[in-house]
């Protein structure tokens, strides 16, 4: 049995952490290679975040540029003992629920419209459909929950990290997953086949 190497998982967070000082030390400069290095690696992740939240392709964009600018804006209150990377995801996450709520945006019918309109081959027709099917299942949960379902499920992050992003506890986080669950399995026969 191979045990997992504990002290290679501590060098790899150090020399994370390191990096990410170095990127805030830069971004804090205004250096112009740092900043759009940074909009080029983070910036695609904030807008998957707003919009899982937002539904919206326009909406998302406009929360996640949005989202950019205050992170460059606070990086002097970045603590820089958690990981930056979860500290970008809180600020995209938040931002999003703040136009979700100045909108007060009702239907995800533009997001399906618009989805269908890019679809140039057969595959990525299907691909599309089950994309649109899938982004109407999750439209029935609350946005947190749509949020951790998807962080969860679709990114792969774990509870631990869902508590940094979201801020919330252990067994809310895990209560909210149960209850998502329960209300997708609910409606999940009128989007997809049984296989």
């Amino acid at each position: 049995m191979i045990t997992p190497c504990v002290y290679c998982d501590r060098n790899r967070i150090m020399a994370d952490l390191v990096m990410d000082d170095i990127k805030i030390q830069l971004l804090q400069k205004g250096d112009r290679k740092a900043i759009n290095s940074f909009i080029d690696s983070y910036g695609q992740f904030m807008y998957n975040v707003c919009f899982k939240i937002l539904l919206n392709i326009h909406e998302a964009e406009e929360a996640s540029q949005d989202a950019v600018l205050k992170v460059l804006k606070a990086l002097d209150s970045f603590d820089r003992k958690s990981a930056f990377k979860a500290w970008c995801y809180t600020i995209a996450y938040r931002t999003a629920i703040d136009y979700k709520r100045k909108i007060k945006y009702t239907s995800d019918l533009n997001t399906g419209i618009e989805l269908a309109h890019y679809s140039l081959a057969d595959d990525e027709v299907n691909f599309d459909e089950s994309k649109k099917n899938m982004l109407a299942l999750l439209s029935h949960l609350d946005d947190e929950s749509r949020l951790i379902i998807s962080l969860f499920y679709l990114e792969e992050k774990n509870i631990k990290e869902l508590i940094k992003i979201t801020g919330l506890t252990e067994s809310n986080i895990k209560i909210k997953l149960f209850r998502a669950r329960k209300e997708l399995a609910k409606h999940a026969s009128k989007y997809f086949e049984k296989v």
